[in-house]
């Protein structure tokens, strides 16, 4: 088990002669029940690593596994015998999670990847779809959001850094092994930050020393380097203020989408900083010229858009419940709708954060930061089940490996 992380086996190997040409390693849980969800997975092998070294990654606390390896060789496959993995160790001080299951045979299987938000001990924290707090590190004050690179291989934190003093960014290998704080470059980012392939990840950071001034968007390559893209401000959108709080890449385009809660607007735009259309805020001038669609918000932060054109979107509310709005997208080269599907209201409200995601069956995962509420509705929009922690923004992902479906 890795000495910093006690829920993360690490797992190194060796296959006489000739190397394998691919190879996985499978683990499960032992004596799991069949209201389990999460009893093991598979981790795939980087054949370049030494000695094939390899993360199990979703282990639970204070439980025994097994595992063999899988490998393939010269079109053959060769499976080891059945190996037994140290118990693993318990967090001292991961939050506590209550969980209330309404509909287990909707519930979706999978991980989500999540940070304390306001509240302390400040933290970056993974639950699995039981509830159970299945990685845990340490991070700065006001951690607003927790992201795996793409690659899987770090976890990287965010402070929401609100009024524009001090930010930081820092990351840890999933091992916990490497730890680096207050990352050069990135003491102005805030609110919210996406990942990209390569190892790069890309966040908002203030233009200027002053109360909601334009952000930069501003991405850091694996070797430091840093460039920034483009400025989100009166050339994306129109506002006297602004204030970007959420973002997110989309791969699929090579752009991205930005929400901002000054100006109450949605907003996708090219990596070259060129608007593709507006959902929101003032259409008079906008940058997005006819592409802009009138739409009025208490207040956006949280979204998803898939590549079908299904949108949803995180509506907070200062005094009231919070809305969750799926709207079905039509772009065309003049023109932009958003049609209304669902205006759906819980019994929760954020008034800070929020965040909301479509998952691969048609669940939907709502984060009420405030509140401090995780709720999985099913495709009809029925409650599924409830986890009770306090939380920033949220990213579910049906593995702990590879890239996550939202970025």
């Amino acid at each position: 088990m890795s000495s910093k992380i006690g829920t993360v086996g690490v797992v190194e190997w060796r296959l006489g002669g000739t190397a394998p040409s691919s190879a996985k390693i499978v683990y499960r849980l032992k004596d799991a029940s069949e209201a389990t969800l999460n009893r093991g997975g598979e981790a795939p092998v980087n054949l370049d690593k030494p000695s094939y070294r390899t993360l199990l990654l979703g282990l639970k606390q204070s439980k025994d596994y097994s595992f063999h390896i899988e490998a393939t060789r010269d079109g053959e496959p060769c499976t080891s015998a059945e190996y037994a993995l140290p118990t693993t160790r318990s967090f001292a001080s991961s939050p506590s999670v209550a969980v209330n299951v309404v509909r287990s045979d909707e519930r979706a299987p999978g991980f989500i990847v999540t940070s304390s938000g306001t509240s302390l001990p400040s933290s970056a924290f993974i639950l699995d779809a039981d509830g159970d707090v299945v990685w845990y590190f340490d991070g700065p004050q006001n951690l607003a959001r927790a992201q795996m690179d793409y690659e899987g291989e770090n976890m990287w934190m965010l402070e929401l850094n609100l009024t524009n003093e001090l930010g930081e960014m820092r990351y840890v290998s999933m091992d916990g092994e490497e730890e680096h704080l207050d990352v050069p470059g990135l003491e102005t980012t805030h609110h919210d930050f996406t990942v990209m392939p390569g190892g790069r990840v890309a966040a908002l950071a203030w233009s200027v020393p002053a109360i909601d001034p334009e952000s930069d968007l501003v991405v850091r390559a694996p070797d430091g380097t840093l460039t920034k893209l483009f400025t989100i401000g009166n050339d994306v959108y129109r506002s006297s203020a602004f204030h970007a709080n959420a973002i997110h890449y989309l791969p699929f385009d090579d752009s991205f989408t930005v929400a901002d809660g000054n100006a109450n607007a949605l907003v996708k735009v090219s990596s070259a900083g060129a608007p593709k259309w507006q959902l929101g805020g003032s259409c008079d001038a906008a940058p997005a010229g006819e592409k802009c669609a009138p739409r009025v918000w208490d207040l956006v932060h949280g979204h998803h858009l898939l590549e079908d054109g299904t949108f949803v979107v995180f509506n907070n509310s200062y005094t009231e419940t919070a809305h969750v709005i799926e709207f079905r997208l039509d772009v065309t080269e003049s023109a932009f709708s958003a049609a209304l599907v669902r205006d759906y209201t819980g019994n929760a409200a954020s008034s800070n954060l929020g965040d909301v995601q479509r998952l691969p069956g048609g669940n939907t995962l709502v984060t009420y930061a405030t509140d401090g509420k995780i709720v999985e509705l099913d495709s009809s929009w029925n409650e599924v089940q409830t986890f009770s922690v306090r939380v920033g923004y949220s990213n579910w992902r049906p593995t702990l490996y590879g890239p996550p479906l939202r970025l």
